[in-house]
């Protein structure tokens, strides 16, 4: 008896999910688009379908505790637009970062030629750094120069490789991992 009762209530919870997905499926298909399309209005394509995607998995996921509202619409359009704000937020704190590493960048070229004394050893600090951009992986180290030594956006580097922006934040994320990695070395084998 127990056995029975335990398949049969495996069945129900099959016949539910499957219930559930075609909901899905058509509570998708009648919101996604219209929901992208708000999205873009402060975001990229790339990012605005991620955006999108992103709020749909967070309600897939939560399938069972979703009470379904006469003003659904609101809510979502709601979810992206927080969603929206969030990414551009963290956006600006990652520029802010990038700003600052990019400024002392610039600082430490100017102390290049502050002093003929140091001229060797900051000629050696600067021919390290870009040995050790050349030393990315091929796509990283294309992103990072595009971002770094070319000044271009993170969104026309996306569009102009066909990536999302996030790709590209990935990829200089990871360069600049590196660069610090190796560049921490070099300074304390300079330092020695």
């Amino acid at each position: 008896m127990i056995v029975i009762l335990k398949l049969h209530i495996e069945m129900e919870k099959l016949k539910e999910e499957s219930i559930f997905s075609q909901h899905f499926r058509t509570f998708y298909l009648q919101y996604a688009g219209e929901l992208i399309f708000f999205a873009r209005q402060f975001v990229d394509i790339y990012t605005a379908e991620d955006i999108v995607h992103d709020i749909f998995l967070k309600i897939w996921d939560k399938k069972l505790t979703i009470v379904v509202e006469e003003n659904i619409r609101n809510y979502l359009l709601s979810m992206v637009q927080n969603a929206c704000y969030d990414h551009l937020k963290h956006i600006q704190v990652k520029d802010t970062l990038m700003n600052s590493f990019t400024r002392q960048l610039k600082i430490d070229e100017l102390k290049y030629y502050e002093s003929s004394m140091d001229q060797w050893q900051n000629k050696e600090k600067v021919e390290a750094i870009y040995a050790s951009i050349e030393k990315l992986p091929s796509k990283s180290r294309d992103i990072f120069k595009k971002a770094y030594i070319e000044g271009q956006k993170h969104a026309v580097i996306a569009e102009e490789l066909d990536i999302s922006v996030r790709t590209v934040e990935t990829h200089i994320y990871k360069a600049l991992k590196f660069l610090r990695n190796n560049l921490i070395i070099f300074l304390l084998i300079l330092l020695l």
